[in-house]
């Protein structure tokens, strides 16, 4: 029984139709477009179905009654011809034959087939006019005989003129609806059959699976029910759903083999004979019958049940509608294939077949399938090409691994490590017989490849090559790792180290990286044995390297000796080589750096390192290098001063560096140096913890470098900042001095520089040497220790800034301990805190001056330490009580002085304009005062415990965390701390050594204390004096106005000037009334003392001024001229005046303004001295009598 994608469809033609409508029928097949829907699978559409039509007759053998469904192949429609001219015929024999037709050929079948019957008019009969039609024609007796329901028809008419092919016109119409009309019928009754049979065998299958758990249960029934339903679906050409039956048969079987409940089986089977084809095996009619009647082995089942597997794939593989989907097929059929060829050779050798046999039997396998399976590459071009490569790789390896068993006969090994896929490996040898059953059986090219030793070498490699290449179309990386680790071995093996060495780069890693550190290790191994052959040094050391890293693997052997190659090499290498610290010692740094403990400006760091070997190492050069987390980003190095020999286990070590760079620095990287091997520990791409920062601090006796103002400041003297180097204890020999601007706009003018030594109490001039080089820097002498060097720098500022920022660079060398640096960025405030006002009152013979001095903004009050304001030559000055004296000065609180300034009596010579006067103002800011005293506070608790060496690192600290109570401290004179908290000196307490941790914390705990301020003594270097020149004001004329009262008998001439001054009394004496006229006199005097000297305005004549008296309207009414125009060369000038008051109480004089005149407006100034200012006149209301009612 041959196995085709058609179905069968048989005719009966008893009265010779057929020839008659063959060219018709053939002519519309195969079928096309048919739609099979059975819920609730979806809709399958089949495009193309071929029809096996072949005639039949009433003599073919019945098939037996109670053959298995399964088994059959029965056809899908039967048709019988049927010619017949007359009823009579049709009722005496043509009947007879239809019905014996139907019971022998279509009742009798278990198979569901569907029948047809075509009844053929020929040109001429009586049966072929339109009386046909009526219901006495031969075919409405068909039609009322065999139509058994009146729902189907299973009764067609073609006339002889239907059957004529190539015919035009309406009658071509004609035919063609005909023949599609039955052609439908066709199509229809085909699917009915196929439904019907679908159905029956999928409710056979159900009922025999569900017994499946019963003892004795027969699988080779069921198999056959479920191949029947395969067979049906793949007549239709429903290929997919064919598949599904025989993946869910294997998955049946294979469960059941788990479960050991398999017993039908006669043996395990196996042929050595390889010839034959496992492709065709689907094709042998007998396999079917053998299943059936349990006499088949385990093996010929298994390649029977792949084989229908493999013949639906390349089916399907050959009708995909795509490139992609062809592709795809392959692949699932390689996959299979080699999931079939693994588990058949490992149940082979399981039951104890010769592994040489079944080798040979593996690589037929995959050559076979190989050969089926290829294909152009145009036909999956833009397909799955990657599923297809990764497939036909896998396949590949098991002839690989055969042939390397097959090989292992005559002694030939690849490498020491087994690559086989396949564990060939068993305890079964072969027995002599078996021998020759490979011999006489082996594959034709299987012989080719292992005539010798060469030929299976060059075998074993292009199909490595092969391999590699598919692996790495489909992206296996790891397997294309693999198979490099493989021919690596090889060539290693043949001494072609330098493709050996092209081979293994980066595979060691990879495959460590991946947990696989014993094939690392050896890959390892191997490596570096190429190349030390090829006298790759520095790359042979690599390779050791990593071989020490992965030390916890097991195969490691001498480890102690490649250790000393590592050390041998290190000695004798040309050229630098880095590799990671951490892969061969752990290195862990010191949180604390501590400062020097022999008067020296160094600072120490320790580095514990732990050596994992058993073998001594001595590390030459040691180094861990800060760098700032924030800021500029400062680096700092600190170096081993010898070599350090690492014993197994921990080691400490103690490393020292001589740049001072006070901040808050974190760990960058660590290097150590063996021979020419540099080992290096990176953070730099690492997140660190806050915990982790290291602080470095200086100690009191270091080289220091601080900035200030100078301390008397005049504001007319050009700008200039102090740069103080404080020598510390260090005894300086030379010292280099670079000072950069950090503030936008700020120029500093260092060529300009000026030096000064101060020791002790005394002040030295200092030379100074500028060199003008890319960074300009000044070059110092020497300076002993406890000395200042003061370098005053002058500076221009181009932006309105109140602070200037400053960073000094001193590398210096001392007489004996050699060379440091210092590296300081430092601020200093160039803003005044405060502001001066004056106010000036003119009198003829002196001038008065208020200066208020105020403080700048709402939170620095300022102590006033004095004030004093100094006269010269031309002038006298007096100042009035406390000047002396100290004051505090708060916001919108001004400390107010006053001074009395008087031109000297001595002639002097002096210029047209006369020579400022000086204020000199010394004060001090309130918070430097609390911080003076809170650095001496900490000072004195230090040094009472001998640990002055924190006083820098706990101030610096103490004067963040300070929060000046000014209020407290201005009028209790008491420096208020509040209450200590441990909170707030955790990162600080960190960074001191664990002994002195606590005492640091409890001496910290009694500073917190309120404590007086500190006397004026210890807080004179802290104040600031700050002088003012001071203009004495001038004015061209001085005005005296004075109102007097008169008599009522006294006259006078208003205009003379040359008559006796009328008798006067004060206003303050006397008691005027609501109304009373009170005779007055205005007398103007004016004066031209505080004028400019060589400023006379009277030398060209008088100059006219116009006057006014100024009241209210409800307080005075003034009688007189109360305004006009005077002219005045230097003499008084009296007028005379009515004044009544309308109003009682005490009463302000009516005021006077004087200006000049209008042509001299621009040209004169004129101040007004105003003698009855704020001088009252006390005025009654006029009553008689007065009347007080005092009530009840």
């Amino acid at each position: 029984m041959a196995l085709s994608r058609s179905v069968s469809i048989t005719y009966y033609d008893p009265f010779g139709v057929y020839p008659h409508v063959i060219k018709d029928i053939q002519s519309r097949l195969p079928l096309r477009n048919l739609h099979w829907h059975d819920p609730p699978r979806p809709l399958r559409s089949i495009g193309l179905l071929s029809v096996n039509l072949h005639e039949e007759s009433l003599n073919d053998d019945a098939a037996p009654q109670h053959q298995i469904p399964g088994l059959l192949d029965t056809p899908y429609m039967k048709i019988i011809l049927v010619k017949c001219e007359d009823n009579d015929t049709y009722r005496a024999s043509v009947r007879q034959i239809i019905r014996e037709w139907f019971s022998t050929k279509v009742a009798s079948k278990r198979d569901s087939t569907e029948w047809l019957i075509i009844y053929y008019a020929p040109n001429g009969s009586s049966s072929s006019n339109s009386a046909l039609r009526f219901k006495t024609g031969v075919f409405d007796k068909i039609r009322a005989d065999f139509n058994t329901s009146s729902k189907e028809d299973r009764c067609m008419l073609v006339k002889a003129s239907h059957t004529t092919v190539g015919t035009a016109g309406p009658q071509l119409n004609e035919n063609a609806e005909v023949w599609n009309e039955i052609m439908v019928k066709i199509k229809e009754g085909v699917l009915d059959a196929f439904g019907k049979r679908v159905k029956m065998y999928e409710e056979e299958a159900r009922k025999l699976e569900a017994k499946k758990s019963i003892p004795g249960w027969n699988f080779a029934t069921f198999f056959v029910m479920k191949e029947g339903l395969a067979l049906s679906f793949e007549n239709v050409s429903l290929l997919e759903d064919a598949l599904i039956q025989y993946d869910e048969l294997d998955a049946t079987f294979m469960q059941l083999m788990r479960e050991n409940t398999v017993t039908y089986f006669q043996n395990v089977g196996f042929s050595p004979d390889t010839t034959g084809s496992l492709l065709t095996r689907d094709k042998d009619v007998s396999i079917r019958h053998e299943i059936l009647e349990n006499s088949i082995s385990l093996f010929d089942f298994r390649c029977y049940l792949f084989s229908r597997q493999a013949s639906l794939l390349l089916m399907l593989m050959s009708s995909a509608s795509s490139p992609s989907m062809a592709a795809m097929r392959i692949a699932n059929f390689l996959i299979r294939t080699r999931n079939f060829t693994l588990e058949t050779s490992r149940m082979l050798v399981f039951y104890g077949k010769n592994r040489y046999l079944v080798a040979n039997w593996v690589y037929g396998i995959v050559r076979e399938i190989l050969d089926a399976t290829e294909v152009q590459p145009p036909v999956i071009q833009g397909g799955r090409t990657r599923d297809v490569a990764e497939g036909r790789a896998e396949v590949l390896l098991l002839a690989r691994s055969a042939i390397e068993l097959l090989a292992s006969r005559n002694g030939w090994r690849i490498g020491e490590v087994s690559f086989q896929d396949i564990d060939f490996n068993t305890d079964t040898l072969g027995s002599e017989e078996d021998d020759e059953l490979l011999r006489r059986y082996l594959n034709p090219r299987l012989k080719e490849i292992l005539a010798d030793e060469i030929s299976f070498m060059n075998a074993y490699m292009d199909i490595s090559d092969a391999v590699k290449s598919y692996y790495e179309s489909a992206d296996r990386t790891r397997s294309v790792d693999k198979l490099r680790a493989q021919m690596a071995i090889i060539k290693y093996k043949e001494h072609k180290y330098e493709e050996a060495v092209s081979l293994l780069a980066s595979l060691p890693q990879i495959y460590s990286s991946q947990g696989w550190e014993l094939i690392s290790t050896n890959l390892f191994l191997i490596y570096a044995e190429c190349l030390y052959n090829l006298n790759r040094k520095e790359e042979y050391l690599k390779i050791y390297l990593q071989i020490i890293t992965n030390r916890g693997s097991s195969s490691i052997q001498q480890f102690s000796s490649i250790c000393e190659k590592v050390k041998d090499v290190c000695r004798d290498m040309e050229n630098e080589m880095t590799f990671s610290l951490s892969s061969l010692f752990t290195a862990s740094v010191s949180q604390q750096i501590s400062v020097s403990t022999s008067n020296d400006d160094s600072f120490y760091i320790t580095m514990e390192i732990f050596n994992p070997f058993d073998v001594v190492w001595t590390i030459h050069a040691a180094s861990v290098r800060f760098i700032e987390p924030a800021g500029m980003k400062h680096t700092i190095l600190f170096r081993s001063t010898n070599e350090v020999v690492l014993s197994p286990g921990r080691s400490v070590v103690t490393l020292r560096t001589t740049h001072d760079i006070p901040g808050i620095y974190e760990v960058d990287n660590i290097e150590c140096r063996i021979g020419k091997l540099l080992l290096i520990q990176d953070y730099s791409g690492q997140r660190r913890l806050e915990n982790q920062r290291s602080q470095l601090y200086q100690q009191p006796g270091n080289l220091d470098v601080t900035l200030s103002t100078p301390k008397r400041i005049r504001l007319d003297d050009p700008k200039e900042v102090l740069i103080q180097i404080h020598t510390g204890w260090n005894d300086i020999e030379s010292a280099k001095v670079i000072a950069r601007s950090a503030s936008s706009g700020l120029r500093l003018q260092v060529s300009e520089t000026k030096a000064s030594l101060m020791q002790g109490a005394e002040t030295s001039q200092f030379d100074v040497e500028y060199v003008a080089e890319a960074t300009p820097l000044l070059e110092l002498g020497a300076a002993n220790p406890g000395s200042t060097v003061c370098l005053a720098v002058p500076y221009r500022i181009e932006t309105d800034t109140k602070e200037l920022y400053i960073r000094v660079h001193v590398d210096f060398k001392t007489k004996s301990k050699g060379f440091y640096s210092l590296s300081v960025l430092r601020h200093v405030s160039i803003g005044l805190p405060l502001a001066v006002n004056v106010q000036d009152i003119f009198k003829p013979s002196s001038l008065f001056s208020k200066f208020s001095v105020s403080c700048i903004g709402p939170s620095t009050p300022l102590r006033i330490v004095s004030g004093i304001l100094t006269g010269n030559e031309q002038f006298i000055v007096d100042g009035g009580r406390g000047t002396t004296e100290s004051y505090v000065a708060f916001p919108k609180q001004p400390v107010t002085y006053a001074y009395r300034i008087t031109q000297s009596s001595e002639p002097v010579r002096t210029p047209a304009r006369s020579e400022p006067l000086s204020l000199a103002v010394r004060y001090r800011r309130l918070e430097d005062e609390m911080r003076r005293t809170l650095t001496r506070i900490i000072a004195d608790k230090l040094k009472g415990l001998g640990m002055e060496k924190y006083l820098l690192l706990l101030e610096h600290h103490a004067q963040k965390l300070f929060r000046c109570d000014l209020t407290s401290y201005a009028f209790l004179n008491k420096l208020v701390l509040g209450k200590y908290e441990r909170g707030q000196w955790e990162v600080i307490l960190a960074q001191i050594r664990l002994p002195d941790r606590e005492i640091i914390s409890n001496a910290l705990v009694g500073i917190y204390n309120d404590v007086s301020n500190d006397p004026e003594e210890v807080l004179e270097p802290i104040t600031k004096e700050l002088v003012i020149p001071v203009e004495v004001p001038t004015v061209q004329v001085l005005f005296t106005v004075e109102w007097r009262y008169s008599f009522d008998n006294e006259s006078e001439s208003p205009e003379s000037t040359a008559c006796l001054l009328p008798t006067s009394c004060t206003f303050s004496d006397k008691v005027f009334y609501i109304g009373q006229a009170i005779p007055v006199t205005l007398r103007l005097q004016s004066s031209a003392n505080w004028a400019c000297n060589g400023d006379n305005i009277f030398a060209n004549g008088s100059i006219e001024f116009s006057y006014e008296v100024m009241a209210s309207s409800d307080t005075w009414i003034i009688s007189g001229k109360r305004k006009g125009h005077l002219t005045i060369s230097g003499k008084t000038i009296i007028l005379p005046l009515t004044i009544l008051p309308i109003r009682h109480g005490n009463l302000l004089l009516p005021t006077v303004e004087v200006r000049p005149g209008q042509r001299q407006h621009e040209q004169v100034t004129a101040e007004i001295e105003y003698k009855n200012n704020a001088e009252s006149v006390l005025v009654l209301p006029e009553v008689s009598n007065l009347v007080l009612a005092v009530g009840e």
